[in-house]
């Protein structure tokens, strides 16, 4: 029997690059804050202070615990715990695209990527030397999964204190792709092609309370499957079952959520939940369970986003979607009415093969209280729909039936990152672009 001891936490060369402060300044800065009353604080206290900032952004928290030496002693360290402790996850850290094909890797980039908070707009360079042979497949709660080009092994990294949880290749699930009834035409086919199956994967993240143990759930979005595999894990396990719609899933708390509709009858919300940790690595997925219902009345199109730590239900009245509509699933799981939100605050909230929401506040340039359907833009004109007065007016110039001007706007990258074959490629989003690999074709061949 294999043992399941939680194996030790690896990290990456992984350097938050700093602004350009002078030297002096920066140990000025320094030596004042050591010597101010406020290193001597009582632990209790810090300790209370230090889980308030942790609650708002991961890097807010490292700069605080950066004060003084006191206040780095009295707290936890994030590096080493960066993937197994859910609470440093950079859930509102986004990898940003840089466009003309420049993807994480790209010699011209010299191992730097950016990320940008869809909260407060601020941006950060971090040096991931790792991107020269990995490739980035999703981004749960912040986290990049990874594909290593020589071996398809899977890797989650945090991209700010360079933790990795390694995980099975993808090349395990072959022979159980083989051994699926609906797709015995496909054992024909070479390996290369095969694998093209399970790079196309909307991702999840769940982390046992009591042992650290991680756990990642994958829809394999071309197949309609599931696949789930644990930290140290030999193999991935494909389930048995399929489901007629996997694309545009969310990722909430350790758990895919899936929006069913019909034109004709109720739509329902699926909630999919990861296996419980066994022995052995054979441990059967079951099946999601449907949470809530949606009656035609209320709306038609369902799809789901994550905004201030709830899921949000948006869809629409009709099949053109001219009117939109916007309910809490927290409403609907504790059976109260569900009540069309009139406000949304300064969110923006953006649908395309995965959904954001972003704040007006941090991002000027985006519209608050309003929608983007990154999936639907008719004449190439991006449009946005105001929650408050049912009014559309355009989001941002340009045509995305071409490639953007450059340079680009930041709506420009917010549509990209719901379109993850552009996002990972280093593209801008066009709607009449192929996006491809220029480099590494054969080993990121479907990523």
């Amino acid at each position: 029997m294999a043992s399941r001891r939680r194996p030790r936490p690896a990290t990456a060369d992984c350097r938050i690059l700093p602004c350009d402060h002078g030297t002096k300044r920066r140990r000025a800065a320094v030596a004042d804050a050591a010597s101010s009353p406020w290193a001597s604080m009582h632990t209790d206290l810090l300790a209370l202070i230090a889980e308030r900032v942790l609650a708002g952004d991961l890097l807010d928290y490292v700069r605080f615990r950066a004060t003084c030496p006191h206040w780095r002693h009295c707290t936890v360290d994030p590096r080493g715990r960066g993937v197994a402790d859910p609470r440093f996850h950079p859930r509102r850290w986004m990898m940003l695209p840089e466009g003309h094909g420049l993807h994480p890797g790209h010699a011209k980039l010299r191992d730097r990527v950016r990320f940008f908070n869809l909260d407060t707009g601020a941006f950060v360079t971090v040096h991931l030397p790792l991107f020269q042979d990995h490739a980035v497949l999703d981004s749960p709660d912040g986290l990049l999964l990874l594909q290593r080009d020589a071996d398809t092994a899977m890797r989650l990294l945090h991209p700010f204190t360079g933790d990795i949880c390694d995980l099975p290749p993808l090349t395990t699930l072959i022979p159980q792709l083989d051994q699926i009834s609906d797709a015995r035409q496909r054992r024909l086919e070479d390996e290369k092609h095969k694998l093209q199956y399970f790079r196309t994967v909307s991702a999840a993240v769940s982390v046992a309370p009591a042992t650290g143990a991680v756990t990642v759930l994958l829809a394999l979005e071309r197949i309609c499957h599931f696949a789930h595999a644990s930290a140290g894990g030999r193999r991935w396990t494909l389930s048995s079952w399929s489901t007629d719609r996997v694309a545009r899933t969310l990722s909430f708390r350790g758990s895919l959520y899936l929006a069913y509709w019909d034109l004709e009858e109720e739509s329902s919300i699926l909630r999919l939940d990861p296996p419980p940790i066994l022995e052995e690595d054979d441990g059967e997925l079951p099946q999601p369970q449907t949470i809530a219902t949606l009656p035609v009345e209320l709306m038609i199109l369902p799809q789901l986003v994550e905004c201030e730590s709830e899921i949000l239900v948006v869809g629409s009245t009709d099949i053109d979607r001219a009117h939109l509509v916007v309910v809490r699933l927290a409403d609907l799981l504790q059976g109260r009415p569900a009540v069309p939100l009139t406000s949304i605050g300064d969110h923006c909230l953006l649908f395309g093969m995965r959904s954001l929401a972003v704040s007006s506040s941090g991002l000027p340039s985006v519209a608050g209280n309003a929608i983007i359907l990154c999936d639907s833009i008719p004449g190439g004109r991006l449009q946005q729909y105001n929650l408050g007065d049912d009014s559309l007016s355009p989001a941002c110039d340009g045509d995305f039936r071409r490639p953007p001007p450059s340079p680009h706007s930041i709506v420009h990258h917010l549509v990209t990152c719901c379109h993850r074959y552009f996002w990972n490629k280093g593209l801008i989003y066009c709607s009449r672009t192929n996006a491809t690999w220029r480099t590494k074709r054969e080993s990121r061949f479907g990523v």
